[in-house]
């Protein structure tokens, strides 16, 4: 037994209120700022993720684009070499475009059949890419907040905005104009 001066004294058992409330403090400290940690790196994941996702969707609309804009349709590999030539464009409106490539070798564009017409198009989020010859349609990117088809001098300016999220990014295909 110790003594002091009133007298006895046990021994203290267990820990004072003064410690929990030290040790609470410490811990609630610890946490947050663990949390803060896990947020950053959690905000900075879903960002690449972002990133990552639109990157991916422009590789595909630019290879869409350099398909289609290569002067002919690269699925015909043998036959005449005139034979689904590029030979017209149209834009109706800033987020359509239209290419003709010519099936009966008048060298003109017709936009009707047998003429081949390919049409890019924004249709709510996703670029769309239809041909009037097979009928086939399908999207080119997903995640588009706007597409602009533009005519410069001799060049076709293509625009295209992507949203994922909170990230935006733009990018830009510029090709020369009809052959």
């Amino acid at each position: 037994m110790m003594r002091t001066r009133t007298g006895f004294t046990r021994p203290r058992r267990g820990i004072s209120l003064l410690e929990v409330t030290i040790g609470s403090m410490m811990a609630g400290m610890i946490a947050v700022m663990a949390s803060g940690v896990a947020f950053d790196v959690s905000r900075h994941f879903a960002e690449n993720i972002a990133e990552t996702q639109v990157a991916a969707e422009a590789r595909l609309a630019v290879e869409s684009f350099r398909r289609d804009f290569g002067g002919s349709l690269p699925e015909v590999r043998s036959g005449q070499r005139d034979r689904w030539r590029w030979v017209g464009r149209m834009i109706p409106t800033i987020d359509e475009l239209r290419l003709c490539f010519d099936a009966d070798q008048d060298a003109s564009a017709d936009w009707i059949a047998p003429d081949r017409v390919i049409i890019y198009s924004l249709q709510g989020d996703r670029l769309i890419r239809s041909d009037s010859s097979s009928g086939n349609v399908y999207t080119v990117a997903r995640y588009v907040e706007d597409v602009q088809f533009v005519i410069n001098g001799n060049q076709i300016e293509v625009s295209i905005e992507f949203r994922v999220g909170g990230f935006t990014e733009t990018y830009s295909f510029v090709t020369s104009d009809l052959p």
